[in-house]
């Protein structure tokens, strides 16, 4: 058997894998790569709506959701390609 050495955040994220994740992986393994994009896009979004301000015009709101728009049919092409 192999042991591979992981970080302490890699460690948790296998250990809350399941038996059917780890075997969907191994069967797509393109999946990782594709996900990070959606993962960045959506500390993105996060970071875009904590910084609305709770009592903003309909403009602003108008503005940032077409930015979070943007930013999410962005990584979706990305991992569609």
């Amino acid at each position: 058997m192999k042991t591979i050495k992981v970080t302490q955040a890699q460690y948790r994220v296998l250990q809350a894998l399941t038996r059917k994740d780890l075997a969907t992986l191994k069967k797509h393994p393109t999946i990782l790569a594709e996900s990070r994009y959606l993962v960045r896009a959506c500390k993105k979004i996060i970071k875009r709506v904590e910084q609305l301000p709770e009592h903003s015009n309909r403009r602003k709101r108008q503005t940032v959701y077409k930015r979070i728009i943007a930013i999410c049919r962005e990584a979706v092409d990305r991992v569609e390609k």
